[in-house]
């Protein structure tokens, strides 16, 4: 979707392409983000062939809101390719039992 220029003829235009774009994101499956959460593990845990030749040209996949201990598990496991791994929003499990990303200041 291509924005228009700010003017007076096509602000409402603009305003329809953005509001589209805002339910459009709204309304993303659950079973989407799990997808996302499988791709990430499969590219982490086993990765392709291919996946290893785009690292081998310099891919640095970001995994974004992994567990922890899936974090851990993946330097453990997958060491010789950390150089290629980016990790964000990790989530640390905290003494109640929930889950609180990096960014909110878990200690």
């Amino acid at each position: 979707m291509d924005l228009l220029p700010i003017t007076k003829h096509n602000r409402k235009e603009n305003r329809k392409g953005l509001v589209s774009l805002i339910l459009a994101a709204l309304l993303v499956p659950l079973s989407s983000l799990h997808a996302y959460d499988s791709y990430q593990l499969k590219v982490l845990f086993t990765p392709t062939k291919s996946d290893l030749e785009a690292e081998a040209q310099g891919r640095v996949m970001i995994y974004d809101s992994l567990k922890n201990d899936t974090v851990e598990k993946a330097l453990d496991e997958q060491f010789w390719r950390i150089d290629k791994m980016m990790f964000i929003r990790t989530q640390y499990i905290q003494e109640n039992g929930d889950y609180v990303t990096e960014e909110e200041g878990c200690d």
